[in-house]
């Protein structure tokens, strides 16, 4: 197989902005001489400056500065690429580890099914592993979501991590590529639910098709990272980025509650914006992105706690 590695200004070019990355068929493959090694990209889910918990009340949160509590928190990544040292972007198959990943597919799970979380489960996976040559790296890409060619299909047939039901629409719909659900209010006001279910949308089949061979919404968010050192630092997966330019405390009429992907529904505006997706009702490129590096030693003994 004819592999190629990427230009050093390709590279940097594309690492540089966190809405782009590099397709998977731009990348160096990895060739039977390389000395593959697993490589884990550790994840910390935070709200801000804090560290997420279940059950935990988080204050001042979107353009209301409003209560929340969440009770879900979980997502899909696949399609993922290291920048070693040179430059070059290589990609990194993920290494089978069940029930949390296999070849194609890795679920990211950050709450432990304690109190408010209690549709999770007690087992947390707040990482993914993958398998690369052996070196140092200096950026990590990958896409939120699943890929197509697994997304649509019978869930009763899927192993995992493709096998939950809370992370699954329908058949022509898929799998929710990102779910957080919460809880919201402001001061003495009740607290009234609002989700984020992020998924494709628009998705419909050829003539005699068994499944959809199209969405008009893929809705996979390609997230590069730079400056990012796998031994030393983790993905930061923000809640208030992600919810910064959201009003968590209402709901746009003859609409599904918060977002569930739909292109007519301003509420995802600002969650896409956050995650590097189009959308009518976008905030714009200077939204606070959800997906974040944090450096450091400090940044990986923090996240490490279970």
């Amino acid at each position: 197989m004819l592999s190629f590695i990427l230009s050093l200004a390709a590279a940097t070019m594309a690492i540089a902005d966190p809405a782009r990355a590099v397709p998977a068929h731009g990348a160096r493959t990895p060739t039977v001489a390389d000395s593959l090694v697993p490589v884990t990209i550790r994840v910390h889910a935070m709200v801000g400056n804090e560290p997420f918990e279940c059950g935990r009340r988080y204050t001042g949160i979107g353009t209301t500065g409003a209560t929340i509590t969440a009770s879900e928190f979980r997502f899909y990544v696949h399609n993922v690429r290291l920048v070693n040292a040179r430059g070059d972007t290589v990609a990194a198959a993920l290494q089978p580890l069940a029930p949390w990943q296999d070849r194609d597919v890795a679920l990211v799970d950050v709450e432990n099914g304690a109190g408010s979380c209690s549709g999770g489960t007690p087992e947390m996976h707040p990482e993914f592993t993958v398998l690369a040559p052996a070196g140092a790296y200096r950026g990590v890409l990958f896409t939120l979501g699943v890929p197509f060619p697994r997304n649509h299909g019978d869930l009763a047939a899927q192993p995992a991590p493709l096998s939950l039901s809370r992370l699954f629409w329908s058949w022509n719909g898929g799998y929710k590529f990102l779910r957080v659900d919460m809880r919201a209010s402001q001061g003495d006001s009740a607290a009234t639910g609002w989700v984020i279910h992020l998924g494709s949308t628009g998705c419909s089949g050829a003539a005699g098709a068994k499944s959809p061979t199209n969405c008009t919404q893929p809705n996979r968010a390609d997230i590069a990272l730079a400056n990012f050192d796998p031994s030393r630092d983790v993905v930061v997966a923000d809640l208030a980025a992600l919810l910064s330019r959201s009003d968590v405390r209402r709901n746009q009429p003859q609409t599904a509650l918060g977002c569930m992907s739909a292109p007519n529904d301003a509420d995802c505006g600002g969650l896409f914006a956050s995650l590097g997706l189009a959308h009518p009702a976008s905030t714009g490129s200077d939204t606070p992105r959800f997906f974040r590096v944090g450096k450091g030693a400090a940044a990986v003994r923090t996240s490490g706690a279970r």
